[in-house]
C-alpha cells in the first residue's frame, strides 16, 4: 500500500507499507455511500433479500462510520465484520468496523514517536482514574483501569502502542425512527439513545514521519477478547517499505 498523505498540510507524506486483514472483515467499496455498505453486506448475509439489504445499509451507514473516523486521518481502508459467536453457549451477534488510515506523527525517530502516543493516551484516559493496574501480557506491557487499557507493544516491524477502551455512544436524534422502531407516539424521533461501543485501536510508528492507525469499533462490547484477537495479528503481518526514498523537504 503506497501512496500520498491528502493535500492541506504543509507537505505530503509517502506512505509505503503491506499488510493482512483476518477474512472474515469484508471492505467497504465505498463507506459513505449506501451501496458500499449493501455491497458487503450482501457478502456477509448472502442469504438476505434486497429491501433487507436496503434497511440494513442504510442504518449500518448511519451509525458505524462516526466510531471511527477522524478529520486529521487519511483512510487506506474499511472494512466490516458481521455474525454470530457462542458466548458461554449461546450465540450472540458479532458486528464491527475497521478502519485503517495514516496520519502525520513529525517523528523520524520510532520510539520517540511511541513514547509520545503512549503518554498522551495515558493522559486523557487515565487522568482522572485512581489507582493503575500494571499490566505484563503477551500482547505488551501498560496498565489499565476499569473501562480503559494502554500498552506498548513490540511488533515484529517496530514499536507500537495499543489501547481498548468501553465508552456510551450517544445516536443521533431520531435515530430509533430511522431504524425502523414503531412509535406510534412520536416520542422516537426526539430520543437520543446510548450505545455501548469499545474502540480498540493499535498505531504503529512508521521508519518515517507518519504513523498508521488501525481501529476496531464494536457493539458487541461481550466480545473485546475475540476482537483484541482479530487486531493483533493485523499489527504483526505489518511491513513498511525502507527503500523508499526520502520525502523532499
Amino acid at each position: 500500500m503506497s501512496g500520498n498523505i491528502a493535500e492541506g498540510g504543509p507537505k505530503q507524506i509517502p506512505y509505503a507499507f503491506e499488510y493482512k486483514v483476518p477474512d472474515d472483515f469484508v471492505r467497504l467499496s465505498e463507506p459513505t455511500e449506501s451501496q458500499g455498505w449493501r455491497e458487503a453486506l450482501a457478502a456477509l448475509m448472502p442469504d438476505a433479500d434486497e429491501d433487507q439489504l436496503a434497511s440494513a445499509s442504510a442504518q449500518m451507514r448511519t451509525s458505524l462510520p462516526g466510531l471511527s473516523a477522524s478529520g486529521e486521518d487519511t483512510v487506506i481502508l474499511t472494512a466490516m465484520c458481521l455474525g454470530t459467536e457462542d458466548v458461554e453457549g449461546d450465540e450472540r451477534l458479532s458486528m464491527g468496523l475497521l478502519a485503517v488510515s495514516v496520519r502525520p506523527s513529525g517523528h523520524r525517530d520510532r520510539l520517540l514517536a511511541a513514547e509520545g502516543i503512549f503518554r498522551a493516551k495515558e493522559q486523557k484516559f487515565f487522568a482522572r482514574e485512581g489507582q493503575l493496574q500494571d499490566l505484563d501480557s503477551p500482547l505488551g506491557k501498560g496498565v489499565q483501569v476499569r473501562q480503559d487499557m494502554l500498552l506498548a507493544a513490540k511488533l515484529p516491524s517496530g514499536p507500537g502502542v495499543m489501547s481498548t477502551s468501553l465508552r456510551l455512544l450517544t445516536l443521533p436524534a431520531g435515530f430509533a425512527a430511522q431504524a425502523g422502531v414503531e412509535d406510534p407516539t412520536g416520542v422516537a424521533e426526539t430520543l437520543r439513545p446510548t450505545l455501548p461501543v469499545a474502540s480498540l485501536q493499535l498505531i504503529i510508528p512508521a521508519p518515517r514521519d507518519y504513523c498508521v492507525y488501525v481501529t476496531i469499533s464494536t457493539p458487541s462490547v461481550f466480545l473485546l477478547d475475540s476482537y483484541c484477537a482479530r487486531l493483533a495479528p493485523i499489527g504483526r503481518t505489518f511491513t513498511f517499505d525502507a527503500t523508499d526514498p526520502a520525502p523532499e523537504r
